[in-house]
């Protein structure tokens, strides 16, 4: 607020200033602004002409000093004339009244301007407060209004001093005329709604208040027509022009056919014969009759006269005043005023919402299935056209009939709205349209580069087809046909799929398919060579960075090669993706690919040159092939037996001994002692390099965890830790803090898990290893808790729930797992429980490809159930977890069976753990054989990562309900461990059963 405010009384910080003399002294200075008034000026003001005091200087000093007294010392200051007032322009409010008013109007924003104006009119009228004050008054009353004010003004300066109002404030009157009586030509008055763009709408309406120039860029079908004319509905200037160019045959029809659409005169007659000095003449008409009034031309579709629509709009805006001009089209018209507004396509939610309009409107009462109908707008781009021709063919087929018919969707997509151009008629058309602006060396760029599938990057697209393609793909995304998307890694071009299905439709027609679909694989093969390189270097970051860029594409080229029997291709371009995807966490899309691809090796020869690529493809599929006991197992130690396993990597050399070792114990039969991946992997941990030593302690902590020696696979994972280098990137040691992170956890030691799990996890997070990031931070969740640090815990939590739906296999059961511990943690009971239930849900429904085993039997739906089942003993109601307990009885005979090929203890000590103590807290097993299980359970080495399965709660557990027999079991079992205890876990489960 103003410090001194003169403009209704005179107050001083708010306070009204008392004395009229002082009130007068005030209102006088500040008339007369930051130099001041001379002494004789202010006597005159404050006393008048006719009451002049005998000594004016003294009487005058006396009210100085008054207001002072009554102010601040400071608030008036004494100059060699007179006197002025010490203030700073913002504490006076008649002297910061006029700028803010000023500025509101030049901001449009009348209504706030309109009563600061009306008290500068009062005291201060010039011409340019008139003109603001005239514009807020029609902006805020309407034109008629304005124009009264303006007529008063008039007589006010005819009265007095026998003038007119200036060009400026006439210029004004005029546009005010127009605004009483606004122009509209060549607007529709479309009957329906235009759905999904009403934030279209408000930006380039926006933009439209900044730029001179404004055109809505985008492929057809797009609606940048009917977004158009929305916005030329709603204009605010009193003149509006559309002008349709869809018919301009030829670049100098333009001038012609625009001056037709304005009203210049014989614009169209003699049209074909117009020489350029009449087409000259014509467009300084058209600019005569555009000047005058604020005016929004728009000019629709300018792409196939694009050159011409540029220079026109150039001209027109650098000698029209108050005009601005709004385009569409496929491509920029690249002048300077110019500012593109590129339109997106339409969102699910818009897209089905048109797509229901369409499809009602068509056949009221049809079914719509929602999922249906996303899929189809997310196939078609989300292009309002294409969708609402989709949408009518309710009326012969159902959705389910839609959605399967468009993989030819240009034979399917044909006659929709018969009022619609021509080229919107079908959706070949709209693309055709764009096509044939096209000179052969961008048809051939399109044609070619269609083959991609997630976008392309320029160096891909000079790959396929040259160093000078820059400028082809230029005028493609100039003609909107390519969007540019500037990727983390590298810049990308894309194409709508609609139009990549069209150039696709070209290719084939040109008979080019073959040799496009080769110059894609050279380069996919070239761009694999350089990743997989790097993959396991210092570089490991920016190799993951750009494979995961064309991960995609190199996705669907190692499926055509594969399809095609191309071995040296599927060998190069999976060294790279399958190396990538284990990095990442994704071992079942590794695993997947196990069959096709060894069905491919098992005949091939590799050349000398690939036989170390063919090495890591075999270990990649032989490890997923060893943990899920698959049955390409023993196919895949064929191909490795004729390929050899003296790799020139002693990396690759020792995972293929390591392999070699696990297949060895994994095809032990049923009933032959239990061949001990430790024994064969001694000379690997005694060998001198300690890079070799380092992988070797790897795969033993491994497999001494799944033998129930969590102890002793801690011990071999800090070693491998404490020997793993940088050589090889950062994976190797995020991994094996990972691993550690993890064994700690299930040793119940969660302080130390928690300073693993933050190691591991910024280098997983880099790496986009979100499974594996994922289910290491669901461990700082339980150690927060742990510690009552609920608070954090929901933090991290939130932190998963982001990270979560990124995150593959397993980090499905640990999110919800994690979040169920917190909810018991902060009381709410039923919630956790009801969680832990729907964790066994989401476990059992996994499949995981490769995995021959019992599907009621898989590790993770076992772990599941039983953490389920003691969250149900601690905390459930009644009955709660009965049917869960008889599951889990259900299968433990099956679980350990002599006639399993192998035994994942510690999943088995969660369910042995999970029976127990149901046993013991429901009294629904004999105490002591309860109290066995339990023992056992800690001998298999079960995971205690679970709070409620915490070996001191079931320690506290057995005390209580079976005084003595912990300990009496406990020293009968003496040092035994895991294998050695199985039988005795076989006959506890016979005598229960």
């Amino acid at each position: 607020m103003a410090t001194l405010s003169v403009l209704d009384e005179v107050t001083w910080a708010g306070a009204p200033v008392a004395g009229e003399r002082t009130r007068a002294l005030f209102r006088a200075l500040v008339e007369a602004g930051p130099r001041g008034a001379s002494e004789a000026a202010l006597v005159e003001e404050i006393w008048g002409r006719d009451d002049i005091p005998a000594n004016p200087a003294k009487a005058l000093q006396v009210v100085v000093s008054r207001a002072r007294s009554a102010t601040d010392p400071g608030a008036i200051e004494r100059t060699p004339q007179g006197y002025r007032l010490g203030l700073e322009t913002g504490d006076v409010g008649a002297w910061s009244l006029r700028p803010q008013a000023l500025r509101l109007a030049a901001e449009k924003r009348y209504a706030a301007a309109l009563p600061l104006l009306e008290r500068l009119d009062r005291r201060d009228p010039d011409e340019v407060v008139t003109e603001a004050l005239l514009r807020a008054v029609a902006a805020v009353h309407g034109a008629p209004a304005a124009l009264e004010r303006f007529e008063a003004y008039r007589s006010g300066l005819a009265d007095g001093l026998g003038v007119d109002p200036s060009p400026r404030l006439r210029a004004v009157h005029a546009e005010l005329l127009a605004r009483d009586r606004p122009v509209r030509s060549g607007l529709r008055h479309d009957a329906d709604l235009l759905i999904g763009r009403e934030q279209d709408t408000a930006e380039v309406s926006a933009l439209l208040k900044s730029s001179r120039v404004v055109t809505i860029l985008g492929p057809g079908g797009l609606g940048k027509t009917s977004l158009a004319q929305v916005i030329a509905h709603s204009a605010e200037q009193p003149v509006v022009h559309v002008v349709e160019l869809v018919g301009v045959t030829a670049p100098d029809d333009l001038v012609s056919e625009v001056g037709s659409a304005v009203g210049v005169r014989d614009s169209v007659a003699r049209r074909d014969r117009l020489t350029p000095d009449q087409r000259a003449d014509v467009r300084s008409r058209v600019a005569q009759q555009l000047d005058g009034v604020p005016t929004l031309l728009v000019l629709d579709n300018c792409e196939h006269v694009v050159s011409a629509v540029a220079d026109l709009v150039a001209f027109l805006v650098a000698t029209v005043r108050d005009l601005t001009v709004l385009t569409t089209s496929r491509s920029p018209l690249a002048i300077g005023a110019e500012r593109v507004y590129p339109l997106g396509r339409l969102g699910t939610y818009d897209g089905r919402e048109l797509f229901r309009r369409r499809a009602v409107a068509a056949r009221p009462g049809v079914h719509l299935d929602e999922a249906r109908v996303d899929e189809i707008v997310t196939r078609l781009d989300g292009l309002p056209l294409a969708i609402e021709l989709a949408a009518v063919k309710v009326r012969a087929m159902s959705v389910e009939d839609i959605a399967r018919r468009l993989e030819n969707r240009f034979e399917l997509l044909r006659g929709g709205d018969r009022s619609a151009p021509d080229r919107h008629q079908t959706l070949i058309a709209v693309i055709d349209w764009s096509w044939n602006l096209l000179a052969e060396r961008e048809r051939r760029a399109m044609r070619w580069l269609s083959v991609f599938h997630d976008g392309f990057t320029l160096a891909a697209a000079e790959a396929m087809l040259g160093d000078d393609t820059f400028a082809a793909i230029e005028e493609l995304v100039d003609q909107s046909l390519l969007t540019v998307v500037d990727a983390p890694a590298a810049f990308r071009y894309r194409m709508l799929e609609t139009v990549r299905e069209f150039g696709r439709m070209q290719l084939i027609d040109a008979g080019e398919d073959t040799a496009a679909r080769a110059a894609q694989r050279a380069w996919a093969r070239a761009y694999a060579d350089a990743g997989s390189s790097r993959l396991y270097s210092p570089e490991q970051f920016d190799a993951m960075d750009d494979l995961r860029a064309e991960e995609s594409n190199l996705a669907d080229i190692l499926r055509q090669v594969l399809a095609d029997d191309e071995a040296e291709s599927v060998i190069r371009l999976f060294c790279a993706v399958g190396v990538f995807w284990t990095i990442a966490g994704e071992h079942q899309r590794v695993i997947m690919l196990s069959g096709p691809i060894s069905e491919l090796l098992e005949e091939w020869e590799p050349a000398p040159e690939l036989r170390e690529k063919t090495r890591l493809v075999l270990a990649l599929l032989l490890f997923g092939a060893a943990v899920t006991r698959g049955s390409g197992l023993e196919r895949l130690m064929r191909i490795l037996d004729r390929v050899g396993t003296e790799a020139a990597d002693p990396q690759l050399r020792v995972m293929l001994k390591v392999m070699v070792a696990m297949a060895g114990t994994t095809q032990t039969r049923a009933g032959e002692p239990q061949r001990l991946l430790e024994d064969e992997l001694a000379d690997l941990v005694a060998d001198p390099d300690p890079e070799v030593r380092a992988r070797a302690y790897t795969f033993l902590s491994h497999e001494r965890e799944n033998l129930g020696d969590p102890e002793g696979a801690v011990a071999a994972g800090v070693e491998a830790l404490r020997l793993t280098g940088s050589e090889g990137g950062p994976w190797p040691r995020a991994m094996l803090h990972a691993q550690l992170s993890g064994l700690y956890a299930q040793l119940g030691r969660l302080e130390e898990a928690a300073h693993h799990a933050r190691e591991a996890a910024p280098v997983l997070r880099r790496l986009g290893a979100d499974d594996d990031l994922v289910q290491t931070q669901a461990i700082l969740v339980t150690y927060a808790v742990e510690q009552g640090h609920l608070e954090e815990a929901a933090e991290i939590l939130a932190e998963l729930t982001d990270e979560q739906p990124r995150g593959g296999f397993g980090s499905r059961g640990a999110v919800h797992g994690a979040r169920a511990q917190l909810l018991l943690a902060q009381g709410r009971v039923g919630e956790g429980v009801t969680l832990f239930r729907e964790v066994v849900e989401t476990m059992g429904e996994l499949p995981f490809p490769g995995f021959t085993d019992d599907p009621d039997l898989t590790p993770w739906r076992v772990a599941a159930e039983a953490v389920a089942l003691v969250g149900c003993a601690r905390h459930g109601e009644g009955t709660d977890g009965a049917d869960l307990f008889e599951a889990l009885m259900a299968k433990a005979p099956r679980l350990v069976s002599a006639e399993r090929r192998s035994q994942d203890f510690p999943v088995t000590g969660m369910l042995l753990l999970a029976l127990g103590l149901w046993g013991l807290l429901r009294d629904a097993l004999p105490r002591e054989e309860s109290v066995r299980l339990v023992v056992l359970a800690d001998r298999f080495g079960y995971s205690r990562s679970f709070l409620d399965m915490r070996w001191e709660l079931a320690v506290a557990d057995a005390t209580r309900f079976a005084p003595g027999v912990l300990e009496r079991v406990t020293e009968e079992y003496g040092e035994r461990r895991g294998p050695a205890l199985l039988d005795e876990a076989r006959g506890v489960i016979a005598r229960l059963s």
